[in-house]
C-alpha cells in the first residue's frame, strides 16, 4: 500500500514530480528530456533530478535508439527516455462460473499470452476443483509466455459475488460452489510470491473500461454486466467505487416484483430481468402454439431455449419472441433507471452475455431509459467483449506496481 505523507512535504513533492515524470514517459516515450519537461510543465533541473533516480533504478532507459524500423537521420540524434515494461509482468485472470480466462501482460499492461479454458460443472461445483484448475491455466499461460513466476509482479483476479475489503472473503456467489465465505486471495497467493488481489468480476470491468474501453476520459460512469445474473460497476470522479463492504453495484439485488419469486441464490432485479428470465419465458412459450419458432430454432428442445434463441427468433419478426425481448428489456430498463437516477452517470456502458444481442437490446433499452429517467444517460455497449474482466485483473494488478514503484496512489496523477 502507498505511503501517506503530509500535504506539501519535500517528500510527497518528489514522488509526485517522479509520477509525473514517469506516467509522461510511459504514456509518450520515447522522448527527450526536453520535450518531457515542456510536456509535463516542470522545470528542466526538476526533470533531470528525476530522470536520473528513474535510470539509476532500471525503470527507464536512455538511448538514441526510438524504436522506428527506417534508416537514421543525418544529424546528431536525440536521446530518448523509454519504460521498461519488461522490468516484470502481471497476471489478469477472471474466474467465471463457465470460464477461467488468464491474460500475462507487461507492466505497460500489454497482452503477451492468454490462455482460456471452459469450467465443467464438476468443476464450478466445488472450490478445491475450480482452484486447481485456475492454477493450471496460469501455468499453462506464463508457459506460453515463457515467463518465470519470479518475474511476476502482481497479480489480479476477478470473481463473481462480494469481496470484503477487510476479511477478503468472499459472498454472494451462488453461481460457484464452496465460494461463499472463500478467502480468495489466501488460496491463491499459495500459488504465487507476489501480491494477490482479488475484486468483484464487474468491479474490474469498470476499471477496464476506463482504462481502455468505452469510459476512457469519462469521469462518472455505469457500467451493467447483464448476463444470467446482473450487477453494476461504478466510476465516481474517474475511480472504482467499492461502497463500504465492497458490495457497491449489486443491483441484481433492487427490490422487484415479477412472475415468479427469485431463486437459486439471485436478486429480485436479475431474475426478472436477467438471462434466467429469457429462459424461463423463452422454454414457456416454446411449449406453446405461439412459440413454435422458438422450439424450431431450439432444434425441437425447449429447454434449449436461452436468450439468444429468443433475440434471434424476435430479429425474424416471431411475435412471441418480441413480446419477451419488450417485457424482459422492459424490466431492465427500470433497474438501471433506478441506478442512473441515484447515480446520474454521464454514460451507461452494457456488457455480460446479453449484450451480444447489440442494437436489439440497445435500441429499446435506450427508449424505455427516455422515458422514465428525467436527464438519461448516454448507453453505449462494451467493445471489450468477454476480455473485460481479464483486462480490468491486468490493469488492478499494474496500479499496484506503479504504487510500489512511486510510493503513492497511482491513480493521484
Amino acid at each position: 500500500m502507498a505511503t501517506r505523507l503530509p500535504a506539501g512535504s519535500p517528500q510527497l513533492l518528489r514522488r509526485l514530480n517522479s509520477a509525473h515524470v514517469l506516467k509522461a514517459i510511459r504514456g509518450q516515450g520515447p522522448i527527450s528530456r526536453a520535450a518531457l519537461a515542456q510536456m509535463i510543465g516542470l522545470s528542466k533541473p526538476t526533470v533531470n533530478e528525476v530522470v536520473e533516480t528513474l535510470l539509476r533504478d532500471g525503470t527507464i532507459v536512455e538511448s538514441t535508439n526510438n524504436g522506428s524500423q527506417g534508416p537514421p537521420r543525418p544529424g546528431r540524434r536525440a536521446r530518448l527516455l523509454r519504460f521498461r515494461a519488461d522490468l516484470g509482468y502481471v497476471l489478469g485472470i477472471d474466474i467465471g462460473a463457465n470460464k477461467v480466462l488468464v491474460l500475462v501482460a507487461d507492466l505497460n499492461g500489454d497482452v503477451v499470452a492468454s490462455e482460456r479454458r471452459r469450467v465443467s460443472a464438476r468443476q464450478r461445483s466445488g472450490s478445491e476443483a475450480l482452484l486447481a484448475h485456475v492454477r493450471a491455466a496460469a501455468t499453462a499461460a506464463l508457459r506460453q509466455a515463457r515467463i518465470s513466476r519470479t518475474r511476476l509482479e502482481a497479480v489480479g483476479v476477478g470473481t463473481p459475488g462480494v469481496v470484503d475489503p477487510a476479511t477478503g472473503r468472499l459472498t454472494l456467489a451462488p453461481q460457484l460452489g464452496g465460494w461463499e465465505g472463500l478467502p480468495l486471495a489466501k488460496q491463491l497467493q499459495r500459488s504465487f510470491s507476489c501480491p494477490v488481489l482479488v475484486e468483484n468480476e464487474v468491479h474490474l470491468s469498470v476499471l477496464a473500461e476506463r482504462w481502455r474501453g468505452a469510459a476512457q476520459g469519462i469521469e462518472d460512469a455505469l457500467f451493467v454486466q447483464a448476463g444470467y445474473g446482473i450487477g453494476g460497476g461504478l466510476l465516481i470522479g474517474g475511480r472504482l467505487y467499492r461502497g463500504a463492504n465492497g458490495a457497491a453495484g449489486e443491483i441484481g439485488y433492487l427490490p422487484f416484483t415479477s412472475d415468479d419469486a427469485a431463486r437459486n441464490g439471485l436478486g429480485p432485479f436479475e431474475h426478472a430481468a436477467g438471462g434466467s428470465a429469457y429462459a424461463r419465458h423463452g422454454r414457456d412459450a416454446a411449449t406453446r402454439y405461439e412459440g413454435r419458432r422458438l422450439l424450431e430454432l431450439a432444434s425441437g428442445d425447449p429447454d434449449s431455449v436461452d436468450a439468444e434463441t429468443i433475440f434471434g427468433a424476435a430479429a425474424e419478426g416471431d411475435g412471441a419472441a418480441r413480446q419477451i425481448v419488450d417485457q424482459l428489456v422492459g424490466r431492465l430498463a427500470e433497474g438501471v433507471a433506478a441506478a442512473s437516477i441515484v447515480l446520474n452517470p454521464e454514460t451507461v456502458i452494457l456488457g455480460g452475455g446479453l449484450s451480444r444481442a447489440g442494437e436489439a437490446l440497445l435500441a429499446p433499452l435506450e427508449r424505455n431509459l427516455r422515458a422514465l429517467v428525467p436527464i438519461p444517460p448516454r448507453i453505449v455497449l462494451s467493445d471489450l467483449g468477454e476480455e473485460s474482466v481479464a483486462l480490468g485483473a491486468v490493469r488492478l494488478a499494474v496500479q499496484t506496481v506503479e504504487e510500489r514503484l512511486l510510493g503513492i496512489a497511482a491513480d493521484i496523477v
